[in-house]
């Protein structure tokens, strides 16, 4: 009877995890090709990758690999400060296109809460206009008042390169 209980018990795990696995291909199939959702890894503090794919998360920008504002490597703490928050919750990303390296573009968030309105918030990602027409401004500004992350360090004055944010 125990052996019949276990078995019962094992076959039930098996087909919830098979049933729960095809919801989870479900967002990320071509009915909902312009979602993507699942547990993500972060690549740095601008893209993520979720079951494979690479995903730029649209609207701002945050320092490139090497950046430093004197010895804080504010590219890694942009990276830490995104995967702190994501830690291993489902992240869901409303996919808008590609970029030119094949990532996907999108808007993602994580528990209601948009990614680039934290990221940006917390001073380890600015707002590019360009792209996000204005979305993130107020948290940048908010940010630079309260010297929040990399607003309230040492940075040099080619910390973003020669992109432009107008």
């Amino acid at each position: 009877m125990k052996n019949h209980l276990v078995a019962i018990l094992a076959v039930s795990v098996l087909i919830t995890q098979a049933a729960c696995s095809y919801d989870v291909e479900a967002d990320t199939s071509s009915d909902a090709a312009d979602t993507v959702a699942g547990v993500a890894s972060v690549v740095d503090g601008d893209t993520i990758e979720i079951h494979g794919k690479k995903i730029r998360l649209s609207g701002y920008d945050t320092p490139e690999r090497g950046a430093r504002c004197g010895p804080v490597n504010v590219y890694q703490k942009a990276a830490f400060a995104l995967s702190d928050f994501i830690g291993q919750r489902t992240v869901s990303c409303a996919v808008t296109g590609t970029d030119r390296w094949d990532r996907l573009v999108a808007t993602c968030s994580v528990g209601g809460k948009d990614l680039g309105d934290f990221i940006v918030s917390e001073g380890w990602g600015r707002d590019w206009p360009q792209y996000s027409q204005g979305r993130y401004a107020d948290e940048e500004k908010r940010a630079r008042a309260t010297k929040s992350g990399l607003w309230g360090l040492d940075c040099p004055a080619d910390l973003w390169g020669n992109r432009t944010y107008n």
